[in-house]
């Protein structure tokens, strides 16, 4: 969307923290610090009040990082902040009365009827007022990024729209081939029991992110731990077999945009992975297993199905850059702002 936004003419400041500042910053973009927020895991399981306790924690800590923020867009001469679920700098957005535009997948939860089992109500609900919570209450605009597409609830058809998946370059210029091994990925590795065992039961090659190598090399001839890498992974995933992994929206889909079944393991807690398995499962494109770990079993059953999966995936390629790039410009348009001749500004 960076790429995409600068070619059209926009200035562009990005306010992040973590990975994604590292990352942006090595592309040479301007980049502002804000803190990151993160959940405490066990087991594939959010410890809720851990979490919760540690963000209250890092907030009181980081209670100086709005005011910072404003005083940088207001230097910045920003016209409008893109937000991907960013909290630190919608409030300092709303301080200065900047106008708002949500890019994000998050606010499915809140914004479209997602269907989902009695058993899963009350988390839907917890979930439904985090994402609240979290989300600014003014919007110009709600673009909310997705692989499923179910309806908007009546009170949001004016402020929002689905689109695609936005699918980075390196993905899309990848010619997926049909190798022999399954990539494995988990996003929180700490205190994971019984995953690296049902691997190791099955008779498959399995290249692995994410996880350290456990003592016992010969219990665990299949498996092939690799060291983090941008290309790398991005090679062993165009040309995996499948994919065995958490369900975060990005690697599901890049998967679907490359024709990859799933079998996916959604963080215990985290209700937007429990909605992405549950419609990745329902499209036929792979299976879920919610609550508990993986067993050999189930690997083996779906290694029995992943041509059937592939084949249900086959069509499905879409990405929605060009749409949410269509959707900013209207916003701009309506705010007066236009980046030909002089160029003005975007803060995302």
């Amino acid at each position: 969307m960076a790429e995409l936004l600068e070619a059209r003419g926009h200035e562009l400041l990005f306010i992040c923290g973590g990975v994604a500042r590292e990352v942006i910053a090595a592309g040479g973009r301007r980049t502002v610090e804000a803190p990151v927020l993160h959940h405490q895991m066990h087991n594939n399981q959010i410890r809720l009040w851990r979490s919760l306790a540690a963000m209250t924690r890092r907030r009181v800590a980081t209670r100086d990082a709005v005011p910072r923020l404003a005083a940088r867009m207001r230097r910045f001469g920003a016209d409008l902040l893109i937000s991907d679920f960013e909290t630190y700098s919608t409030r300092a957005a709303e301080r200065l009365g900047l106008p708002i535009v949500c890019l994000d997948h998050q606010q499915i939860l809140t914004r479209a009827r997602v269907e989902v089992p009695w058993r899963s109500r009350w988390e839907a609900w917890v979930a439904r007022r985090v994402v609240e919570a979290a989300t600014p209450r003014r919007c110009e605009l709600n673009i909310i990024s997705s692989f499923f597409f179910p309806r908007l609830r009546p009170e949001h058809a004016g402020d929002s729209v689905l689109v695609p998946p936005i699918l980075r370059r390196e993905v899309r210029a990848r010619r997926p081939s049909v190798g022999d091994h399954v990539l494995v990925y988990h996003n929180a590795p700490e205190g994971l029991r019984g995953l690296l065992e049902a691997l190791a039961a099955v008779d498959q090659r399995f290249v692995i992110y994410n996880l350290e190598r456990p003592p016992g090399a010969a219990r665990y001839a299949n498996l092939e731990f690799r060291a983090p890498s941008t290309e790398g992974f991005l090679r062993d995933l165009a040309s995996c077999r499948a994919v065995v992994s958490t369900a975060g929206f990005t690697l599901i889909s890049e998967s679907i945009y490359l024709g990859k079944p799933m079998l996916l393991l959604p963080n215990g807690g985290l209700f937007e992975q429990t909605v992405n398995a549950l419609y990745f499962e329902r499209c036929g494109w792979g299976r879920a297993i919610q609550g508990r770990g993986p067993t050999p079993r189930d690997l083996r059953e779906f290694l029995a199905r992943v041509d059937e999966h592939r084949e249900a995936l086959r069509g499905h390629q879409r990405c929605g850059n060009e749409l949410a790039l269509a959707h900013l410009e209207r916003v701009l348009s309506r705010l007066g702002v236009d980046p030909r001749p002089r160029p003005k500004h975007a803060a995302a």
